[in-house]
């Protein structure tokens, strides 16, 4: 808790303590006895590694070292006894050894482009093969002489580069995500080729996925056909490839996470091929004959970040945790905060709320799954119309990062969101909850997203901010973003133009009672220099009547607000501002640096934010 000229921080708490990036791998331990590895991220801290007796589930925790490997991307038990991860994102390559019970960092896989590592595969020489995000790159490690060996990248336009080892040790790559298709690579004279079908990302019915077979071979499988990777080549099939069985402990034993649904990873399952099960918590020793075991895996996490902060309809303080999605509440009343659980069933954050008619509206990634909460009932999620919160299915085919919300114009709840990786044009979407109609726009202002939406109620028109940018692993194919107005009745555009000259993302939009809005437009300009700017649109006239610098600059998403004195302020990553709409002055009010990184409702004189994964507040005098 601090303070500076009567501005009081407060630190409220850590309201999610969660991992992501889980996976579980069988290995050995020390003694040269079969155990599950679960390797597990988090953002407060490293990743670490649970070394797990599925007898008693006794386990052992170790924490990676150094810096910024929190999650483990990529992960597989070595030919030499060891367990290998890739972490992201700081590209490194870590090792668990269990004679040592620790993890130790083999150092940087392909700097400084990639920083994480999509996938693991293991050579029949022993070797690991690693492929990338950054520049689809593809490395060898050899654990004889902990030499890296960097081939380069296996697409010249692609990012994303998953590896497998065919048994004559051709290293076949998964590229993503514009146009997938399959790479193979010699080791020995470092020759690439492409084999199969190459599709174009978004094209409906259209797929290409490598994969191994029950017999160890490689295939691609696709919507054009099935191909047996032979060599540098690739044949065409008549049926379709063997599919790999799931892996399982000597004695034939499944495991998973009983609880992975509800994104807890705690509830650890084993269960024989007989298929009886056992209640919680009955194997304490090493017992004989038993055909089911589950345990509770007490490990300590150290926090989730926090992705999104909304006022509910019941005056408290909701938010969005990161990878796993969880909803929590705070409520200023009591001090009580609250980790709800899972509200929907995409697994990685919120990234918009809205309130109507006393329910709470969440929009996650991926998807843009949108579910309902009603505060006023018990909670309890699930898909049919008696749970709470509700699954309400996808708003479209296409959307992803559903990165704004507004609820209201015709009863409605609308989204504008980022698209699915490797295609343009994300849309504006919308939910009516009388009906469950659900209805999208695509390419309003071509190839570009939706980013921020307002409603301007004397014009009844809803404003949409865009980005130039399109989904995960694309580069922008606009020039400039746009500032359009939307009639919600004639479903059509009213009007679109540029803020500002150069604008490449508008992040935030504001609509006052009077017709006038405020929005943050960054680009660069004319002379090439980057802009960040706080434009005064006014609807009536169609025309920016004003712009001036966002103070301190890299101001947060969604930023802007109207405070209680009829004020309008905003939030960068270091300051909160205000700004006079009348005389159009914007004043600095308080500077801490680096520490805004989540804006949140600002409520009477306190504004609520985060920063990584703690949820906090700031009252103003």
């Amino acid at each position: 808790m601090g303070a500076c000229a009567d501005f009081v921080v407060r630190d409220i708490g850590v309201p999610v303590k969660g991992v992501n990036w889980v996976r579980l791998i069988v290995g050995k331990d020390s003694a040269g006895r079969e155990c599950l590895y679960a390797t597990m991220g988090q953002q407060a801290d490293n990743l670490f590694v649970l070394q797990i007796d599925p007898v008693t589930g006794a386990f052992h925790q170790a924490a990676a070292p150094g810096s910024g490997s929190n999650y483990p991307t990529a992960a597989i038990w070595g030919k030499d006894d060891r367990l290998y991860i890739g972490a992201a994102y700081s590209g490194h390559l870590l090792r668990f050894d269990p004679a040592k019970g620790s993890i130790e960092d083999l150092g940087a896989i392909n700097p400084p482009g990639d920083t994480f590592p999509c996938r693991i595969d293991i050579a029949p020489d022993g070797s690991l093969w690693i492929g990338c995000y950054g520049t689809a790159g593809l490395t060898r490690y050899d654990p004889k002489t902990s030499e890296f060996k960097r081939y380069g990248r296996c697409d010249d336009v692609d990012m994303y580069c998953y590896p497998l080892v065919a048994p004559d040790g051709i290293v076949a790559c998964q590229i993503g995500v514009t146009r997938p298709h399959v790479v193979l690579v010699d080791p020995k004279t470092g020759e690439k080729k492409t084999v199969g079908p190459v599709i174009t990302a978004g094209e409906p019915g259209k797929s290409v996925s490598l994969q191994r077979g029950a017999d160890g071979q490689l295939y691609v499988v696709s919507s054009e056909g099935n191909f047996h990777i032979r060599g540098m080549s690739a044949e065409k099939m008549d049926s379709p490839p063997p599919a790999e069985p799931p892996q399982t402990l000597a004695d034939g034993s499944t495991f998973s996470f009983a609880d992975a649904a509800e994104q807890e990873f705690r509830q650890l399952a084993i269960q024989k091929p007989s298929g009886e099960k056992r209640p919680f918590g009955f194997a304490q020793g090493r017992p004989e004959g038993l055909e089911g075991r589950q345990f509770k895996l007490d490990y300590q996490a150290s926090g989730t970040s926090i992705f999104l902060l909304h006022l509910g309809p019941d005056g408290r303080i909701y938010g969005s945790s990161v990878m796993p999605l969880h909803l929590f509440q705070y409520d200023p009343t009591t001090g009580s905060l609250v980790d709800l659980g899972r509200c929907s069933p995409a697994a990685g954050e919120a990234y918009s709320m809205g309130n109507l008619d006393g329910k709470l509206y969440i929009c996650s990634y991926p998807g843009a799954a949108l579910s309902v909460y009603d505060p006023a009932r018990p909670y309890d999620f699930g898909d049919s119309p008696v749970h709470n919160p509700r699954d309400l299915g996808r708003m479209d085919e296409v959307s992803l990062r559903p990165r704004a919300m507004l609820t209201g114009p015709l009863g409605r709840v609308w989204t504008g969101s980022y698209p699915a990786y490797g295609v343009w044009g994300g849309p504006l979407a919308w939910y009516d909850p009388k009906t469950g109609e659900k209805k999208s726009y695509r390419h309003i202002i071509p190839d570009q997203s939706v980013a921020a939406l307002a409603w301007l109620e004397s014009l009844k028109l809803i404003a949409a901010g865009t980005s130039v940018s399109g989904g995960s692993g694309t580069q922008p194919k606009a020039k400039e973003a746009a500032l359009f107005l939307w009639d919600p009745v004639k479903e059509e555009k009213a009007w679109s133009g540029a803020p500002i000259e150069g604008t490449r993302s508008i992040s935030a939009l504001l609509a006052l009672p009077n017709g006038k809005l405020f929005g943050i437009a960054s680009g660069r300009g004319a002379d090439g220099k980057p802009f960040e700017e706080i434009f005064v649109f006014d609807g009536a006239r169609r025309k920016v009547v004003r712009s001036m610098p966002v103070p301190g600059g890299h101001a947060l998403d969604n930023s802007l607000q109207l405070g209680s004195d009829g004020k309008v302020y905003g939030l960068t990553k270091s300051v909160l501002y205000r700004i006079d709409p009348k005389m159009h002055a914007v004043e600095e009010i308080f500077r801490l640096p680096d520490e805004f990184q989540v804006v949140g409702p600002l409520v009477g004189k306190t504004l609520y934010f985060a920063t990584n994964h703690r949820l906090r507040s700031l009252t103003m005098p």
